[in-house]
């Protein structure tokens, strides 16, 4: 039974019916087992519970949906629930999808014609990305009865190399803040909120309270997608830049606008790429700001994960150890036990002793260079 303990508290983790709960901040042993004594009865209570039944199928009344009409029925409740950017990427991936198999009955889409589509993706990430898109269609699909099973479940994903995460150095992101120019302001304001990108292009003047010194970003990226606020606190120079920005404003509404467009900005990559360039620095993007701040705070203000996982508004610290890539402060005592005199202890000896009779392993290196001599 996976148990541990952390900075925040126990952690408790274990594997149950191809799932892996787990939780933190338990404030004893005892509790943590008993969530899992509890969880783990939970889900062999749910994967007991028969299923509801079926409705009237789509296909059992003769009316057989094709597969444009299907990916049309999907997004247009999609859209009210996705991120703007994430819609776009499911909308592009059934288009692309859609080119490839013709637009055919939904009965006609078999296993063999999604791995085949799959095959054409040039990387093998971006065919895992394409996959989780079609599951999502064709496993909203089954849930509805309009399919009689979920093709898409017997494509295996691939495997691929996830690439490790660079972020800027102090120096590099000195070179960025000067080279940004007159986008500094909004580079800072990246800086000192950890904000995600698409939370800084929404941010609006009513989320900023001067009086309280507080502000507040909206993200969709919890439980159910739905628009969720968290305030956090101003910090001095947070609190000047937004002044600034504050007087030169030229309408009332969003912090940053685009005026070619009179509204808030979609995306600025290109702004990003050229300041990276004029810095002479490799091209980052806006997210390694975030990554930067966190690790700042954590390795050299040496602030508390827990903190810093409120900061980054991650729902389970354990989202922010992989975030910062952790290692696990309990493998670091693991492996101080393979320091000092291993050969002593592989001889039966008593290792990290403090006044040792002898040291075996510098013995033994001693005796064997004079035979070489």
């Amino acid at each position: 039974m996976p148990l541990w303990k952390t900075k925040s508290g126990y952690r408790a983790q274990f594997q149950h019916l191809g799932q892996r709960p787990s939780k933190t901040g338990f404030a004893t042993q005892k509790a943590a087992e008993k969530w899992i004594v509890d969880k783990r009865t939970e889900l062999e209570r749910e994967a007991q519970t028969p299923p509801s039944p079926p409705m009237p199928c789509a296909l059992d009344s003769g009316t057989c949906l094709t597969l444009e009409e299907l990916m049309v029925k999907y997004l247009r409740l999609a859209e009210r629930s996705l991120a703007e950017v994430s819609f776009k990427k499911r909308k592009a991936a059934f288009r692309r999808f859609l080119d490839h198999v013709g637009n055919v009955p939904i009965e006609a889409i078999t296993t063999d014609k999604i791995e085949n589509h799959l095959m054409t993706r040039p990387t093998n990430s971006q065919f895992n990305k394409e996959r989780t898109e079609l599951m999502c269609l064709f496993r909203w699909a089954h849930r509805r009865f309009l399919i009689p099973s979920n093709p898409v479940l017997l494509v295996d994903k691939v495997s691929w190399s996830s690439p490790k995460k660079v972020i800027p150095t102090p120096q590099e992101m000195a070179r960025i803040l000067f080279a940004a120019g007159k986008n500094r302001p909004f580079i800072l304001v990246l800086f000192h909120t950890l904000g995600r990108i698409g939370e800084i292009f929404r941010l609006k003047w009513t989320d900023i309270n001067f009086e309280r010194k507080e502000f507040c970003l909206w993200t969709r990226k919890r439980s159910g997608g739905n628009w969720t606020g968290d305030w956090l606190p101003l910090n001095k120079d947070l609190e000047k830049i937004l002044r600034d920005l504050w007087k030169k404003r030229t309408q009332d509404e969003w912090v940053f606008v685009n005026h070619r467009t009179g509204t808030r900005f979609v995306d600025r990559y290109d702004m990003f790429r050229r300041i990276c360039t004029r810095a002479g620095v490799r091209r980052y993007s806006f997210h390694t700001i975030r990554h930067f701040v966190a690790s700042f705070l954590y390795d050299k203000m040496k602030r508390p994960i827990s903190e810093i996982s409120k900061l980054l508004r991650h729902t389970n610290v354990q989202t922010t150890e992989r975030y910062l890539q952790l290692v696990d402060p309990h493998l670091r005592d693991t492996m101080r036990m393979l320091e000092g005199d291993v050969v002593t202890w592989l001889a039966g000896e008593t290792p990290g002793s403090e006044k040792p009779t002898h040291h075996l392993l510098t013995d033994l290196l001693t005796a064997e260079q004079g035979k070489n001599s």
